[in-house]
């Protein structure tokens, strides 16, 4: 198994069980982080500080959350990757899009990761 398809991995385990720590423990310290929505609210924050602040309120709105790669594609100098990704979840609260507390969530979208020096510099998540 490649490093960055393990990194990815290990990243994605930690979101799906909400340990920010362990989230932060598999990016840099510059990291850029990008959410693309087509429904609008799009976002790009850099930093560790940063991102573990969002992945924080991100953990709070869920009382459940998944997501699935459902297919990883690593360039062939293991520095970038593409993954289709599933998410469901089930939310804590009143989410400003209009999902209201215990209703269910499902987005399939895609996601782009890139490492240097063993740890994801940016990630951006589309959907």
């Amino acid at each position: 198994m490649s490093n960055l398809k393990s990194l990815i991995e290990r990243y994605v385990a930690s979101y799906n069980s909400m340990d920010i720590d362990g989230m932060l423990a598999c990016v840099d310290e510059h990291v850029v982080f990008e959410n693309i929505s087509n429904a609008g609210n799009s976002m790009r924050l850099q930093g560790k500080d940063a991102l573990g602040e969002i992945a924080g309120l991100g953990a709070q709105a869920f009382s459940y959350r998944r997501q699935n790669l459902v297919k990883l594609i690593c360039d062939d100098e293991e520095q970038s990757a593409a993954a289709e990704v599933e998410f469901r979840g089930i939310a804590a609260l009143d989410l400003p899009n209009g999902t209201k507390k215990g209703e269910s969530v499902e987005v399939r979208g895609m996601s782009i990761f890139e490492m240097e020096d063993g740890l994801l510099t940016r990630i951006a998540d589309y959907s």
